[in-house]
């Protein structure tokens, strides 16, 4: 039994933590979040002690710490499976975007990095980082006014969120760039890589700090089997358990139809999928009487048959 499988099956079998520090943690985060996007939108100090001409540079700062805070709100319950895409179709379909970049167009292994230019999920405007970005523009418009400190604020918000955190993750998936010797940027890329190993964990991109604020920190240097591990393409992960669960139990009949034919075309999800039943296999020799193994164990060989047929016949 490895440490891997374990973290594989705890999350396929889905045990559920009702534990007091759980549930801690759960506020702490929610009042924490609330409290910074509530600080960077209306701080009161620096219009009490700071002269007016300093405003504007306040206000930008502003801006960084509301892209750190409603970035990593955003990237943790908007963009990956949780509560909150169970109860929306618009935010699933925001959710599919950041699935395709995790598990289609950058996978772990030599996909994951590659020498030509970024790829987005989305193509045009990306409306999912779009849309909030001009409602928070005409929101600060609104609430505070137009003028150089508003200014201030908006242009600490894009340009922090576009050439910063945009920057810097496209840059994980490159292999070619200015930063590539940069000793920082590896302990980032080395951060991220764990962030596709489990979707749950390292949410930030610039730097640690609300992940290791809100409980979701995995620190690459204690964590190196992961990193190996997303070096190879023969390896479910931490992320893979977590989708293909959603896929196999809790996906709409039209998610599951627009997988298969996606799978015909992409053979890397096969792979997936058999990977998926190798650890089923594992854990039911382990325990052969596990109701829920023993069904996500049969309908993985279902979908399999679905966009394999000849295994049907095996």
């Amino acid at each position: 039994m490895t440490i891997i499988d374990l973290e594989l099956w705890t999350v396929l079998l889905r045990r559920p933590d009702h534990s007091l520090r759980k549930r801690l943690l759960e506020i702490w985060t929610a009042a924490g979040i609330a409290a910074l996007i509530a600080l960077a939108w209306a701080e009161p100090f620096s219009a009490r002690y700071l002269p007016a001409a300093a405003k504007p540079f306040v206000m930008f700062l502003r801006g960084v710490l509301l892209v750190e805070s409603f970035g990593y709100m955003y990237h943790r319950f908007f963009q990956h499976v949780g509560w909150l895409t169970r109860k929306s179709a618009s935010i699933r379909r925001n959710q599919m975007y950041h699935w395709l970049h995790h598990m289609v167009i950058y996978p772990i292994g030599r996909h994951y990095k590659r020498d030509t230019g970024y790829v987005s999920s989305e193509t045009g405007l990306a409306t999912s980082w779009t849309v909030p970005g001009v409602v928070v523009a005409g929101l600060v418009v609104w609430t505070h006014g137009l003028g150089l400190a508003t200014l201030g604020f908006i242009a600490g918000v894009a340009i922090y969120a576009k050439y910063v955190v945009d920057t810097t993750h496209s840059r994980f998936h490159l292999v070619n760039h200015p930063w590539k010797d940069s000793e920082y940027f590896h302990y980032l890329e080395d951060m991220h890589l764990l962030h596709h190993w489990d979707q749950a964990m390292n949410f930030t991109i610039v730097h640690p700090a609300m992940d290791v604020l809100f409980g979701t920190y995995l620190d690459p240097k204690t964590h190196r089997e992961q990193i190996a591990a997303v070096d190879s393409g023969d390896t479910l992960t931490v992320s893979d358990a977590t989708n293909w669960r959603y896929l196999l139990k809790e996906a709409s009949p039209a998610e599951h139809a627009a997988f298969i034919t996606q799978a015909r075309k992409h053979p890397r999800s096969i792979r997936k999928v058999e990977l998926l039943i190798a650890c089923m296999e594992r854990r039911l020799a382990i325990a052969p009487a596990e109701a829920e193994a023993l069904d996500l164990h049969v309908r993985a060989k279902d979908l399999l048959a679905l966009v394999k047929p000849e295994t049907a016949l095996a």
